[in-house]
């Protein structure tokens, strides 16, 4: 699930009075124009090479299309929005999705009729003008409704690590390993259980808004999720924490203050830096040999390495490799959207500290005299 914008797009919003109307796609017609805003959307706004896309058709489709169900967003009757949900047991989906989702270890939850179903949310996408509507929030609260529906007690999505706060929000968890889907990444697997209402209800999910109207819903899944994945799983959910509980463990891993150690936080007081982190930040695990970085794809994020060491392939001679706590790499995607210019991997496990960029911009309407501080010292520092 994907929802990016570049600096020219947040310049067009579209107005706060749009009716945004929302329908299955049910004939080939409208699968096809679905599968063009796909491609608008990844290859020509995003310059996303994706293997399958169809250039001559100019579609973005897959297997999944054939039993998914597609929603779309319109407004006066152009394409604005759109979701993808696939709904079945375990034995539904290709061995491959099974896999990096990990469906296996859900299984065996508790089900009130035996048998376990799933749903995976995938194509989640917003044209650039509508990024700052509800046209999100009306695609995912939808399939939230299909989930009830179908009797799903877990949903499944991945996403780019840019978008974890968004999801983690919403009520989504990060539970197994990263992945790289080509085309489109680094991707963490992410679940919703659906009937955790009052995981909802403490995160302030924009879910929650419908969830309530359910009354009484089944908890046992929602229990053993806690029991046997989540609280079992070594990710830590910086929305969950204290900005003096996320500080500290961030701080784990220097010798000294992160305030020498990273430049970016230099013309900040430490109370700023925390606040900074705390709206903006996640903590994510890494595993050798994962890509973090790749030459010419658009960055979202602003990286810091932890702990571990990362290595480029593009420069070789000599090596070039990136092993000191608070080092930053790749290409700012907090203060822009710029392009990576080199391919890095990890060359051991590590942990990394990954900035929204997404996020940074509602930081700056609530802490503008910070974010200030953080323009201005990018700025000191030329980083682009």
């Amino acid at each position: 699930m994907n929802n990016h914008y570049s600096e020219d797009q947040r310049r067009v919003i579209a107005p706060s009075s749009v009716q945004i109307e929302l329908q299955f796609a049910a004939s080939d017609v409208e699968k096809r124009n679905v599968f063009q805003f796909r491609y608008h959307t990844y290859v020509v706004e995003m310059a996303k090479q994706i293997p399958a896309a169809d250039h001559e058709s100019e579609q973005l489709c897959d297997d999944l299309d054939a039993w998914g169900d597609i929603l779309y967003a319109t407004v006066e009757g152009a394409i604005i929005g759109t979701i993808r949900i696939n709904t079945g047991s375990i034995d539904d989906f290709p061995p491959s999705l099974r896999k990096i989702l990990a469906l296996h270890a859900f299984q065996d939850h508790p089900c009130q009729d035996g048998t376990p179903r799933f749903s995976y949310c995938s194509k989640l996408m917003v044209a650039p003008a509508y990024r700052s509507s509800s046209a999100f929030y009306l695609l995912v609260s939808k399939g939230y409704e299909l989930f009830c529906t179908n009797q799903v007690q877990f949903a499944f999505t991945a996403c780019n690590f840019h978008l974890f706060r968004l999801y983690e929000q919403m009520g989504f968890h990060r539970y197994a390993d990263n992945f790289t889907d080509p085309g489109y990444g680094l991707l963490a697997p992410m679940v919703l259980p659906v009937n955790d209402l009052d995981y909802m209800r403490a995160r302030r999910s924009p879910l929650f808004r419908i969830a309530r109207k359910r009354g009484n819903v089944e908890q046992q899944s929602v229990q053993w999720f806690h029991a046997t994945v989540d609280d079992r799983a070594p990710i830590v959910n910086s929305q969950l924490i204290t900005p003096d509980e996320l500080w500290s463990l961030i701080c784990s891993h220097f010798t000294a203050s992160p305030m020498e150690s990273i430049p970016l936080l230099r013309t900040l007081s430490e109370a700023e830096a925390k606040l900074f982190f705390h709206a903006c930040a996640s903590l994510v695990r890494c595993h050798a040999g994962e890509e973090l970085t790749r030459q010419g794809d658009v960055s979202y994020c602003y990286y810091l390495l932890l702990s571990g060491k990362l290595k480029s392939l593009t420069f070789i001679r000599p090596p070039k490799e990136y092993a000191i706590p608070g080092h930053f790499f790749g290409a700012n995607g907090l203060l822009g959207h710029a392009k990576h210019t080199e391919d890095i991997v990890a060359a051991t496990d590590c942990k990394i500290l990954s900035l929204s960029g997404m996020a940074f911009q509602k930081f700056c309407h609530a802490q503008p005299d910070i974010a200030d501080k953080l323009f201005q010292q990018n700025i000191t520092l030329g980083w682009k």
